[in-house]
């Protein structure tokens, strides 16, 4: 049987994102961010052989970079769990707002497979919320990890913000 599923390759990096299936925000305060986020540390304490390496959570849709250190299945099961639980989280807070599915479908995925490619991703998706103009300063935008960036990550990360921004952006 053909399966059109990627096979997530041990150590090495992905690029995962995915859209609400709504037009409309799925989040629509800080504490359903927080909530995404929660349940995003929560299931990498499951999945130790999944690392997070950046994020960017936006009004309707979010990016990840993990590296998956082991089994290629892994990836996948942990993006199912995660996205399962804050789509239940969701509709109990909005039982009648939505009655189709929260995501999507399945989660969308890039390997990185260069160093380079690494580095764009890294300044694509910390530096997402200003292409959408959602802040003027990235320092105000909360949901990124471009904060433990700017603190501890190499500079390099942060140079390439307006190269990447267009060129890595995915199907809309």
């Amino acid at each position: 049987m053909w399966n059109s599923r990627l096979e997530f390759l041990e150590n090495s990096y992905y690029h995962i994102y995915n859209k609400w299936l709504s037009t409309e925000p799925l989040f629509h305060d800080d504490q359903e961010f927080d909530k995404f986020y929660e349940l995003l540390l929560r299931y990498l304490k499951d999945y130790s052989d999944i690392k997070l390496v950046s994020y960017s959570f936006l009004p309707n849709h979010f990016h990840l970079i993990v590296k998956n250190i082991k089994t290629w299945h892994r990836l996948s099961e942990f993006m199912k769990r995660l996205q399962w639980a804050y789509a239940t989280s969701y509709r109990k807070k909005y039982p009648s707002e939505l009655k189709q599915p929260v995501f999507k479908g399945r989660f969308k995925s890039t390997r990185i497979d260069s160093e380079e490619y690494l580095h764009k991703c890294m300044s694509f998706v910390n530096y997402n919320p200003l292409k959408y103009k959602l802040v003027e300063d990235i320092k105000d935008y909360k949901y990124t990890s471009i904060h433990r960036l700017l603190k501890t990550g190499p500079k390099k990360y942060l140079d390439n913000k307006e190269l990447s921004l267009d060129e890595l952006e995915y199907g809309k």
